[in-house]
């Protein structure tokens, strides 16, 4: 058997370690994730190219090609459907300017979830000014 070791009357056991307490995280140490960012930049690009090619393969095969506004959807749709190369090259040329648009979107979503107000109203206020040029690009024509 071990031998028990039993303090003296009168005799105080040391004290037990007192580890310190955890550091708090500075925010500027906190990271936002980059998953929605990256997902939104990975299929957009897939979309384009998917068009693009599409569009690339259409031309050599000799299909019509109608031509219109792409500010007429449903032009650029029918477009699409009826197998026009324009209308898969402007789906494309859709996706890749929405493409950084929803990547900011997605960026703000990211920073707002860690509590990064100044990201994710700086992300906003970038969607807003191109949403404001965007709206001025197309009434000035």
């Amino acid at each position: 058997m071990a031998d028990v070791v039993t303090p003296s009357p009168g005799s105080v056991p040391p004290p037990a370690p007192v580890s310190p307490p955890p550091a708090a995280v500075p925010p500027a140490q906190i990271r936002a994730g980059t998953r929605g960012t990256r997902a939104v930049l990975a299929v957009g690009t897939a979309v384009s190219v998917v068009c693009f090619s599409i569009a690339i393969i259409l031309e050599l095969l000799g299909r019509p090609d109608a031509r219109g506004s792409a500010t007429d959807l449903g032009a650029v749709f029918r477009s699409a459907s009826a197998l026009e190369s324009w209308g898969w090259a402007t789906l494309g040329t859709f996706a890749v300017i929405l493409s950084p648009a929803g990547a900011i979107l997605a960026t703000a979503f990211e920073h707002a979830a860690i509590h990064d107000r100044r990201t994710a109203l700086t992300a906003v206020a970038v969607l807003v000014v191109l949403g404001i040029s965007l709206v001025v690009s197309l009434l000035s024509r």
